[in-house]
């Protein structure tokens, strides 16, 4: 793919970075500049005259690593480099040899891609199949004993009610499970371990963010019961799961922590569209790991698709999707009774501006598909919400968004949104994307006068 300008500047983390990195665009500040059509890599000055930084861009994605110590990424150094084979591509010469350090960081992105496979008999495709049907029946084994355990667990909590997460667990485990005899936090800690044990990942990740909810508002028993009963159904649907439709059976096992490749989720048929990158959210997991939300919304499909990316080395997420673009692709989908996971394949920029989202003309038409949606998956995570036309109001200590037939939905109260939105708004209708908890919206992104603002 050949990199404009713009676009290369749009995957700056901020506009200080987007500067220093077209000052650096001048091969005069590159000691080296190498491309073998698939990498392009160069060792720039340091400003303190010390060490040369060495940069690399795996021109498919794109990619970037440097040897600086910033901690932006992109930095502006390989942004720089970026810039230069789009300004200059006569600059980089081509290599006799890769260096060592370069070729290793590329087999490692890419392992796997090229590798051939290997012809095999059908005896050898049957032992694999057998091997493969053991192991999993294995899983299936500790699972269900894992489940054992959490609904005896849960019986405990819910019998001597939610007085018990601050008491030792000595004094309420009546069905023998005892996993410490710590604080109320070390008990939570190390039940979740177990759940881990068993490979229920997805269910020992709900137990610890259910526990940290504990006196963060007023109304923290009540998350708590609603989380603790969205555990329940998750273990008795797991009694169920063969009488399950298919779809709900991977929506179920996603939910348990049962992990879905995604090579196999690239390969499988997804949708071609004009997606519009309606809205990003970053926020901290019960892991410690930096999580990126990217909501799309495609133009003719109408269809809304959540990218997920993780950063748990703290390396930082490169920005590929800059909320406001637009861009062309497909977007296969992780198998799920109401699809919204998704990955984009080979994504390019076609326009630079969000102008509308085309959402819902009221609230009630909203309200009306997420309990469609609701209804096909009871483990529905936070949902995509599109809304044309809405006024921010304050009532009740609290924002709202209202619709012309004045129904309103309650707004999120952090980093006081609900004021930014009203001063873009200045009394007239806006449209707004977010994520619906179910309770509540978090606004992400508004369109106002024909122009996109993101809100983080």
């Amino acid at each position: 793919m050949h990199w404009t300008t713009e676009q290369i500047l749009a995957f700056a983390p901020s506009s200080g970075i987007s500067k220093s990195a077209q000052g650096l665009a001048s091969s005069s500040r590159w000691v080296s500049l190498e491309s073998d059509g698939k990498l392009i890599w160069g060792e720039c000055k340091s400003s303190r005259g010390t060490a040369h930084y060495k940069t690399v861009v795996d021109l498919k994605g794109p990619a970037f690593k440097c040897s600086c110590p910033s901690r932006a990424f992109p930095c502006k150094h390989s942004l720089a480099l970026l810039l230069l084979l789009a300004k200059d591509n006569e600059a980089f010469r081509i290599p006799g040899e890769v260096p060592e350090e370069v070729t290793a960081w590329y087999n490692k992105r890419h392992k796997g891609e090229s590798q051939e496979k290997k012809e095999r008999t059908p005896e050898e495709i049957q032992k694999s199949e057998a091997a493969k049907e053991k192991k999993q029946q294995e899983r299936f084994k500790r699972m269900a004993e894992g489940i054992d355990d959490l609904e005896k667990w849960l019986v405990d909590l819910i019998r001597t009610g939610l007085a018990a997460m601050d008491k030792r667990s000595d004094e309420f485990t009546s069905s023998g499970i005892n996993f410490s005899d710590g604080p109320p936090e070390e008990q939570w800690k190390n039940f979740s371990k177990r759940m881990v044990d068993a490979q229920l990942p997805g269910i020992a990740r709900k137990i610890r963010e259910t526990e940290l909810l504990k006196g963060t508002t007023a109304d923290w028993p009540a998350k708590v019961l609603a989380n603790l009963s969205e555990i329940h159904l998750a273990s008795r649907g797991f009694r169920q799961l063969d009488r399950l439709p298919a779809e709900l059976q991977s929506e179920l096992l996603t939910y348990v922590g049962k992990n879905i490749r995604k090579q196999d989720v690239l390969q499988s048929e997804g949708i071609q569209d004009e997606w519009m990158v309606v809205g990003k959210f970053e926020h901290f997991n019960v892991d410690n790991a930096t999580v990126r939300r990217t909501w799309f919304k495609g133009l003719e499909s109408d269809t809304c698709a959540l990218v997920l990316e993780y950063d748990y080395q703290r390396e930082g997420l490169p920005t590929l999707f800059p909320p406001g673009r637009i861009f062309k692709g497909e977007i296969s989908f992780y198998p799920s009774s109401f699809p919204i996971r998704g990955l984009i394949k080979e994504p390019e920029i076609v326009k630079e501006q969000i102008s509308s989202f085309h959402g819902h003309p009221n609230i009630g038409s909203f309200l009306r598909q997420y309990a469609g949606a609701l209804k096909a998956n009871p483990w529905l995570p936070d949902f995509p919400t599109v809304l044309d036309r809405v006024v921010p109001i304050f009532h009740e200590d609290k924002w709202w968004l209202m619709d012309e037939y004045n129904e309103a939905i309650p707004i999120s109260g952090m980093e006081n949104i609900g004021w930014k939105i009203s001063a873009l708004s200045g009394g007239n209708p806006i449209e707004v994307f977010g994520e619906w908890t179910g309770e509540t919206l978090l606004p992400l992104s508004v369109v106002s006068d024909d122009r996109f603002i993101n809100l983080h």
